[in-house]
């Protein structure tokens, strides 16, 4: 069983110029009368890969359960969150910090309502993008966010974002990132495939380093439990090679290029591909003259 989303399934919301910003969106029905009725986007996506899923997390648990599950979970919130998830899926799963752990594709966090702020008290994550979940508990927006660069945007945006995200209404975000693995776990303690081992193997095999780049988003939606005093936020990883996604749409290859070509030096740096944007940057060109 493999963990990669189909490229036409992908979301892209690749822009330019990029910027570290909220980009959140209501998960509401639209209320215009004048316009047909649209489904809003659903809070879970689950598909046929869910067993696949489940597989890669049960494997993070067994081999690294304190990093994955930090924090204390309580059973009226794990409770919501089974409901909220057979209401919608239509698949129930038992209100435990276990079965919500791999019986949703998601991984989630769980925030207290507390008089100063809105703060992590627990962590299902064994799909982290290269950070640690234990940094994460007990951190208000503000701290989450304050290792992001260029997050001037975010962090001005704090109290309302917490505000209308987590007390209010469901919201949807995506956050996608370019990466050399598939791995759907990237623990920053865990050896993966890495940018300079992709060089390594493009130049041993004489391709170009997009053959060896994975296009992977972060689905980030949220559920307010506002009579619990606790908010919710689920994060959906998907990865496809980044040259299958590309080749969904004539136009994405230079949307992209312009991307990255817009990205300060800190938010690259950040990214970790400080010594790969100019060789990506030159093989997207390539790629727009050639199409191939």
């Amino acid at each position: 069983m493999h963990t990669l989303t189909p490229a036409h399934l992908m979301p892209w919301t690749v822009a330019s110029p990029f910027r570290m910003q909220p980009g959140l969106s209501r998960l509401l029905p639209a209320t215009d009368a004048a316009q047909p009725p649209v489904s809003p986007p659903p809070l879970f996506l689950r598909d046929a890969q869910a067993p696949a899923y489940a597989a890669q997390k049960q494997a993070v648990l067994q081999t690294h359960h304190e990093r994955a599950l930090v924090g204390q979970a309580e059973p009226a919130v794990l409770q919501a969150i089974a409901a909220a998830y057979a209401a919608q899926t239509g698949v129930a799963l038992a209100p435990t910090a276990q079965a919500l752990a791999l019986g949703l594709q998601e991984d989630l966090v769980v925030l207290h309502d507390e008089p100063d702020a809105m703060r992590t008290r627990w962590l299902s994550v064994c799909f982290p993008s290269n950070w640690s979940p234990a940094d994460k508990l007990g951190l208000d927006f503000s701290a989450i966010h304050a290792p992001v660069a260029d997050n001037a945007l975010l962090q001005a945006g704090g109290k309302g974002i917490v505000d209308m995200a987590f007390r209010q209404a469901s919201m949807l975000r995506h956050v996608w990132l370019l990466t050399p693995s598939a791995d759907l776990a990237q623990h920053p303690e865990t050896r993966r495939t890495r940018w300079a081992d992709a060089v390594v193997q493009a130049d041993a095999s004489s391709q170009r380093l997009l053959d060896h780049v994975f296009f992977r988003v972060e689905r980030q939606t949220t559920l307010p439990l506002p009579a619990l005093q606790r908010g919710v936020f689920f994060i959906r990883v998907m990865v496809c090679p980044l040259l299958a996604v590309l080749q969904v749409a004539p136009a994405r290859a230079a949307e992209l290029h312009a991307a990255l070509a817009s990205m300060t030096e800190a938010v690259v740096a950040y990214r970790g591909m400080a010594s790969m944007r100019p060789r990506l940057l030159a093989e997207l060109d390539a790629l727009q003259t050639t199409g191939a």
